[in-house]
């Protein structure tokens, strides 16, 4: 029951919060795991290889969202491409910068989120990395993320994106609730169907940790709705789904 409660107010607080609010706790969140995981690998899952493999080559124009300290931005960076890495968390962003100094490597790093945040130019390959597309709130916040991207890609360009799936959604119950709570106290953005939420009681008041739970399609019809086609889809062994999507 005391789990219960603590869920549903949760879910009531988290309905109250301004997107301002959502993006400084995503912001603190990396920035405490950067700061005590300051050593990172630096390689690219099997599924990326394989994905990549077939839509990205040597030299490409890459943007990587979410490239945080550099895991994958380094590996690709060595596959010879021209990488523009982007993340909200300036940990992350110096740890990528202090490992692409160490083995005299070079890519274009910026501090921000994608949502907001001006590009420099158009990219062959737009990736949203491991599951980030994921923490964008609201279905209409993620198809104008998914509208932009489309929008800096070259014409036979290509958007990555990858999530989690045979995630367990949250009860109705948890997600009308946050709802009225963001109604009542007119927030700019409302809890949905598929958004799990989370509470970290290091932070006064607790930050929270937002991800969406994607149902089976449901990142194709927002590719849709954002006037992008399916060119390829995947499960991997270890459950993530990767999708490219293509101009029509």
């Amino acid at each position: 029951m005391a789990d219960r409660i603590s869920r549903v107010t949760t879910y009531l607080a988290a309905g109250t919060r301004r997107l301002e609010e959502m993006q400084a706790d995503h912001k603190r969140s990396w920035d405490r795991f950067y700061q005590s995981h300051p050593s990172q690998e630096t390689r690219l899952l099997p599924w990326e290889e394989a994905c990549l493999g077939r839509f990205m080559i040597s030299g490409a124009k890459v943007l990587l969202i979410g490239c945080g300290s550099g895991r994958d931005l380094l590996a690709l960076v060595e596959r010879g491409c021209e990488v523009t890495g982007l993340d909200a968390s300036g940990e992350g962003v110096r740890i990528a910068e202090r490992l692409l100094s160490a083995r005299g490597l070079s890519a274009k790093l910026i501090c921000g989120f994608f949502e907001s945040t001006p590009l420099p130019h158009r990219f062959d390959v737009v990736i949203f990395s491991y599951y980030c597309y994921a923490a964008i709130p609201m279905t209409s916040r993620r198809v104008a993320a998914l509208e932009k991207a489309a929008a800096q890609l070259n014409a036979a360009g290509h958007v990555v994106v990858s999530h989690a799936a045979g995630v367990q959604r949250p009860r109705s119950v948890l997600v009308h609730a946050g709802r009225i709570a963001g109604a009542l106290t007119r927030s700019d953005w409302r809890v949905e169907s598929g958004d799990l939420l989370s509470a970290d009681s290091r932070d006064r008041p607790p930050s929270l940790s937002f991800t969406h739970a994607f149902e089976h399609g449901e990142l194709e019809r927002e590719a849709a709705a954002a006037n992008l086609r399916v060119v390829f889809r995947h499960v991997a062994d270890d459950g993530t789904v990767v999708a490219v999507f293509a101009h029509p």
